[in-house]
């Protein structure tokens, strides 16, 4: 299966389209790469019932070393049933691109992974040439800077509606989504209005972006249409198959309304 028929397929069978971002902090976790994944797989262990996707940011497990690609490698064998989004956000030239989608999707096994449209087409293409596997091109962020950028009139329009067409160009295998952050429902509303295409919404918890606003935008049907990641809230939480239980619960009482 490929990793949206795994990620569809999931959302139903758990009732979820929630997303857990894996990313531990060295100022939060001690331990080293060990602590981090003992840490990890603890969240992965209360969680996995309430998600149909996890998120490890590249740059988490990066600062360890190669100790922390181990303790990666590691977590992943923890739920081989879960799709594994890597968040690396990769954008360079073709052959650099190629050496980096040969590392997350063969080296570390990843069914998915998030990727910048800055170079363009050639670049990007060498992601999307992984039939099997996910790639997110980042189209409008979460983070406060993204209007110093993706926001710039280009024709008439924002440049992120650039990118979403962009994506849909690129989508010859169906396996190329968009990721639009939930700080921005305004925004994700305009890109769902442009393209039809899966969307990862990040900043629904610590961020504290609109949940209720980016499902209502982002969603069309479709178990993919709307991947809601939460990380920081649900990996410190106290208890986080409850945070884990409870987004998932507010996700899917907003699609119930929306049905």
């Amino acid at each position: 299966m490929s990793y949206f028929e795994r990620l569809r397929a999931l959302a139903k069978d758990r009732r979820t389209l929630l997303c857990v971002g894996l990313d531990p902090d060295p100022e939060r976790i001690t331990g080293g790469a060990a602590g981090a994944l003992r840490h990890c797989r603890e969240v992965v262990r209360q969680t996995e019932e309430h998600v149909c996707c996890y998120k490890p940011n590249s740059a988490f497990w990066e600062q360890f070393g190669p100790d922390g690609w181990q303790a990666l490698l590691e977590l992943r064998d923890e739920a081989p049933r879960t799709p594994f989004l890597f968040d690396g956000k990769r954008g360079d030239v073709g052959n650099t691109m190629r050496a980096y989608a040969l590392t997350v999707f063969g080296t570390l096994a990843m069914d998915a992974a998030t990727v910048n449209p800055y170079q363009g087409a050639d670049s990007i293409q060498e992601f999307t040439r992984y039939e099997d596997r996910g790639v997110y091109v980042v189209c409008r962020s979460s983070n406060p800077g993204a209007a110093d950028l993706q926001h710039l009139d280009a024709k008439g329009r924002p440049l992120y509606l650039h990118v979403a067409e962009l994506a849909e160009r690129l989508n010859a295998h169906g396996n190329v989504a968009l990721v639009v952050g939930a700080t921005a429902p305004a925004e994700i509303a305009e890109v769902r209005r442009a393209s039809d295409l899966p969307f990862l919404i990040p900043g629904i918890g610590a961020q504290q972006g609109d949940l209720e606003g980016s499902v209502r935008a982002a969603w069309n049907g479709d178990p993919a249409s709307c991947l809601m990641s939460a990380s920081r809230s649900v990996l410190f939480a106290d208890k986080p198959s409850r945070e884990a239980a409870k987004l998932k619960d507010d996700i899917n009482a907003v699609v119930g309304a929306l049905r």
